[in-house]
């Protein structure tokens, strides 16, 4: 019998910017998990699935059902506290704010996982990973 070996490839010019800068489309499922948790679910344009996950994180606005039917229109991190802004279609904004690190040990932060399955994560305290989504991270104990 023979085994395939699956692997993700990452451009070399793979960056939280650039990931971002393609997440774009329509919010289809936007859910509160245990314990405060956001997840958020993206169809784009080619009909693919972005899913976006918080862990250790504020978020706002803090109804999650108030996302879904809105679009990001765009997105971006602020390099120094890795907060997380979607602009969406109506001119309000999902937020994302990783909490103040407490341990060596603390989780990430979020996680965005594109359709090609590339993981973009963040967290804790000033640290990015991008990873394929089938490689094991932190977030995914």
């Amino acid at each position: 019998m023979e085994a395939t070996l699956m692997a993700t490839v990452v451009a070399l010019d793979a960056s939280p910017a650039n990931v971002l800068r393609s997440m774009r489309g329509s919010i289809v499922d936007a859910r509160k998990a245990y314990p405060d948790v956001l997840h958020v679910e993206i169809r784009d344009s080619a009909g693919e699935l972005w899913r976006l996950a918080t862990q250790d994180a504020e978020w706002s606005p803090s109804d999650p059902d108030a996302l879904v039917g809105r679009s990001i229109e765009d997105a971006e991190i602020d390099d120094g506290t890795g907060e997380l802004r979607c602009k969406l279609s109506d001119g309000s904004l999902l937020d994302v704010k990783p909490a103040v690190r407490e341990a060596d040990d603390d989780p990430p932060n979020w996680e965005l996982i594109t359709p090609g399955g590339v993981a973009l994560e963040f967290g804790p305290g000033v640290r990015w990973q991008i990873s394929g989504a089938d490689a094991p991270t932190s977030f995914r104990r």
